[in-house]
């Protein structure tokens, strides 16, 4: 199954949130996606570890109470749609996680917090990384909102670090085209949390399948291809890169889980109709839209890559 979000050939920044309850397809009621492609992205989160996990996993603010709830539901959701890959044993006031695919076996008690061992931080984490979507949690509380964790080893040239703690419209600031959301946001944020869960999308294109894209590099890492989107007439690698973003929400602690998985497909491999959708849907995105997506002054250069087999 592809998700091709610009087959209506225009594009759009609007909230664009579907209940879940309503998709076509039931796989897609399933908010983790777990496909052939699992050990390559529990690949990179390893990475995203051993470079500095502080560097993608970050916290302010988030609420015992919340972080228990979600953790919850993160297990219970593991647990329901895929039976054969985890194992969930209780004993006593240990409980236990088993991912069969990779072996891992995690420990936490009844707090629903802490985790044993000294490989992950949080319960959170752990769980974290046991999908291939990566998760944020926003919390609201009286008039305010904030991320209060945001666990991303597959940024899209954002930061976690730069977003923790900071409402949606700071968070959504850079993000052009998003004037008309903005004065009705927090009203969203709630409806969310009274009524979610919700599934969105956000695309763009990009000229490789690295998924980690933080805007700092590692270490040693050359910056210019480390950010990649080098478009020219020499480019031979082409994606569509597709967000599928849930939107989870929790009355109980008046917060919402946000996950993100991505994917990619290649140009080359799109049907004629399916070019012409994608490249009509650039065409309408405005100049400012084109600078954030890394596309302003390279329609031309798209277009003709899209006209070639």
């Amino acid at each position: 199954m592809k998700y091709l979000p610009f087959l209506d050939g225009k594009y759009s920044v609007a909230p664009g949130l579907l209940p879940i309850r309503r998709v076509q397809h039931e796989r897609d009621k399933f908010i983790f996606q777990i496909d052939e492609e699992y050990d390559e992205y529990l690949h990179n989160k390893l990475l995203c570890r051993e470079e500095n996990i502080r560097k993608y996993f970050c916290e302010e603010k988030l609420y015992g109470r919340t972080c228990r709830v979600i953790n919850q539901y993160i297990l219970k959701q593991l647990l329901e749609e895929y039976p054969g890959r985890f194992f969930f044993n209780k004993n006593g006031s240990l409980f236990n996680l088993v991912n069969m695919k990779t072996g891992e076996q995690i420990f936490w008690d009844e707090d629903f917090i802490s985790v044993s061992g000294k490989r992950y931080i949080s319960l959170f984490d752990a769980l974290s990384c046991q999908v291939q979507e990566d998760f944020a949690v926003c919390q609201l509380h009286e008039d305010k909102d904030w991320m209060a964790a945001i666990h991303l080893c597959a940024p899209n040239h954002w930061a976690a670090e730069d977003k923790i703690g900071r409402s949606f419209d700071i968070v959504h600031a850079p993000v052009a085209g998003m004037e008309k959301t903005m004065p009705h946001y927090f009203k969203m944020l709630q409806t969310i949390v009274h009524r979610g869960a919700f599934t969105r999308f956000a695309w763009g294109i990009a000229t490789d399948k690295r998924l980690n894209h933080h805007p700092k590099p590692p270490e040693g890492a050359d910056p210019v291809l480390w950010c990649g989107r080098s478009l020219d007439e020499t480019t031979n690698e082409l994606y569509v890169r597709v967000e599928r973003q849930n939107l989870i929400g929790f009355i109980d602690v008046n917060a919402f889980l946000f996950t993100i998985r991505t994917y990619f497909y290649s140009i080359y491999e799109l049907s004629v109709e399916e070019k012409a959708a994608l490249m009509a849907a650039v065409e309408s995105m405005p100049d400012a839209s084109l600078l954030y997506k890394g596309l302003y002054g390279k329609k031309e250069i798209l277009r003709k890559l899209l006209q070639q087999d």
